[in-house]
């Protein structure tokens, strides 16, 4: 992730793991310490379940703060 921003900002960012129907087969919240203006950061989201098959892990939504 890019802090495009002109001050530091901390994230909370989920994560949902789906299978290739779409459905949604775990859950997880990311919570990103400050990144600072111009910076960047990464983060890994790990489920906890464990999941089989096709996985796919996208954004759902992402705070700002």
């Amino acid at each position: 992730m890019k802090n495009g921003g002109s001050q530091g900002y901390q994230y909370t960012i989920q994560v949902n793991f789906t299978d290739q129907s779409g459905n949604v087969l775990d859950v997880v919240v990311l919570s990103v310490p400050e990144v600072t203006a111009g910076g960047t950061a990464q983060a890994t989201a790990t489920s906890n379940r464990n999941l089989s098959g096709t996985v796919k892990a996208d954004v759902a939504s992402a705070l700002r703060y």
